[in-house]
């Protein structure tokens, strides 16, 4: 679990709406789970951006979803889930 919706949203911004778009259609008002085909856009899409662009937050946040995806991609049983305010 990763508790840190400021950081979060300041990465999805840095690093651009458009080029995380799985990213940037999470609802931060409701819940959303990625798993499947949306795991496999969310890693592309990630490790296509350049990170040294974030913050050392915004950074731990991004890779610790990397690896959550990486890992779900292993194991198509495992999903992401995001818990709105």
């Amino acid at each position: 679990m990763v508790d840190d919706n400021d950081e979060f949203w300041t990465a999805v911004e840095r690093l651009g709406r458009r080029r995380v778009p799985s990213l940037a259609r999470i609802d931060p008002y409701g819940d959303t789970t990625l798993r499947g085909e949306a795991v496999d856009q969310m890693v592309r899409e990630l490790g296509g951006v350049d990170l040294a662009r974030l913050g050392s937050g915004e950074h731990d946040v991004v890779t610790t979803l990397l690896a959550w995806g990486q890992q779900c991609r292993t194991d198509r049983d495992l999903s992401i889930a995001f818990s709105g305010d």
